[in-house]
């Protein structure tokens, strides 16, 4: 197995812990909260106790994953729906809501570890927010989509459920109860007429102060009897449908230098890497989820630290984001442990050449390596490394550059790494891998 080019050029690689723990407080910051939102009324005591005790913070696990939940709804409304209709904010009597997809009926979008089954994975909380996002704007109906994010041992899926409310009056004398009873326990910093919160016994964050054993339990916003729901599997079809591919740069990018045999062999098969099954796309969504959530915190989180830098290499056109002056790469790994500082040339050795080629192409000695670990509790870690040797990386792109203008046979360009071989469309004629071409 042949070495990553940038490898030899390492010269040291630094855990930042300063600029990850800024990041961290970046994520964590809470917003303003002054209304009473709809999710508030969902689970009033845990709202209560969110509002009284900031000092209690969610695990990082679990903000995270929360992060992770939160992109994949802004991806995946925008892939299925427009600018007009994902995220409408709706009031009524003083509460708030963000309705994730309102056309004609709101359209509910939630993120599972694990799907049950059946009518289950409509779980009671997702159809007592529809039935309040209903009840917001008048519209006795509306859907449930929930995604099932993939894992070791299960395939992602996607279930779509459609709605019935019958009595939208009751749904609104539940919202101004548990309004009212909120904003009681506010004003006097007493929660005791909350109710207990599904939370309950279930690792809920504030579950050391509070008191669900000795509360009232807890009571539907929608009883049993006053709606319908049933499956939709044609709404399923529709939305995994209208997942777009994820989108190719035109003209020669950085990735270019960085997978030039495949990029050669889509100038001379163009179509041919587009297909891509709506599993997939849906999959790439999930994986961009906290990934938009950091990606947002690099560039907006901390004001004046985040830059796009323009560069040109003759058809080379591109933009390097700089972090704190430092050319920056942010990429999900998929691996199941966190690599070892002298192993990450080799073990994410395409994502050093990425950061090599960007230094060299700016002349940074250092560049700044983010890494969202997915499958660790989407963990991720702030890297410097180090390079030696500028000229000789910039030959090596201007090089790879000059190939791939000039039309040459994609076996006389650098190969991919071998786990791509796995889902590239060009294998095995590729050649990469260890696989003959």
């Amino acid at each position: 197995m042949s070495t990553p080019f940038a490898a030899p050029f390492v010269q040291n690689i630094e855990a930042n812990r300063t600029v990850k723990d800024e990041l961290t407080s970046a994520l964590r910051r809470p917003s303003a909260r002054r209304r009473t939102s709809v999710t508030d009324l969902l689970n009033p005591r845990q709202a209560f106790f969110r509002r009284t005790r900031p000092d209690i913070q969610p695990s990082p696990d679990r903000q995270q994953s929360m992060l992770a939940g939160t992109g994949f709804h802004a991806a995946f409304g925008a892939a299925v729906s427009t600018e007009e209709f994902v995220e409408q904010y709706v009031e009524f009597e003083g509460i708030v809501g963000k309705i994730d997809i309102y056309e004609d009926a709101p359209v509910e979008l939630k993120t599972t570890a694990a799907l049950p089954e059946g009518l289950d994975a409509a779980r009671p909380a997702y159809v007592d927010q529809l039935a309040m996002y209903c009840a917001m704007v008048d519209v006795p109906r509306g859907h449930i989509v929930v995604y099932g994010r993939a894992g070791p041992q299960r395939a992602a899926r996607l279930r779509a459920f459609a709605a019935e409310f019958a009595d939208l009056d009751g749904i609104r004398a539940q919202m101004r109860r548990r309004r009212d009873l909120l904003q009681h326990a506010l004003a006097t910093g007493d929660p005791a007429g909350l109710p207990r919160c599904e939370w309950f016994d279930r690792g809920c964050d504030y579950q050391q102060v509070c008191g669900c054993g000795a509360a009232p339990p807890p009571d539907r916003v929608t009883p049993p009897g006053s709606f319908a729901l049933r499956p939709d599997p044609a709404l399923e079809s529709v939305l995994a449908a209208q997942v777009p591919p994820s989108p190719r740069p035109a003209g020669v990018r950085l990735t270019d230098l960085v997978f030039p045999r495949r990029s050669a062999y889509a100038r001379l098969s163009p179509g041919e890497d587009e297909e891509e099954d709506a599993d997939a796309r849906l999959r790439d969504l999930e994986r961009r989820g906290f990934w938009d959530s950091l990606y947002e915190t690099l560039r907006f989180g901390l004001p004046g630290a985040f830059r796009r830098v323009p560069v040109r290499l003759r058809s080379l056109a591109d933009r390097i984001d700089t972090f704190r002056g430092l050319p920056t790469v942010l990429r999900i790994s998929r691996l199941f442990e966190m690599v070892e500082r002298r192993r990450i040339p080799y073990a994410l050795g395409h994502v050093v050449d990425r950061l090599a080629f960007a230094c060299a192409l700016v002349g940074s000695e250092t560049g700044r390596l983010v890494v969202y670990y997915e499958r660790l509790g989407d963990k991720f870690m702030v890297y410097d490394i180090h390079f030696r040797d500028l000229p000789q990386i910039h030959a090596e792109a201007d090089r790879r550059l000059a190939l791939l203008e000039a039309g040459a046979p994609p076996e006389q360009l650098p190969p991919c790494p071998p786990w791509m071989v796995r889902t590239c469309p060009f294998a095995p004629r590729c050649g990469c891998g260890g696989v003959p071409a």
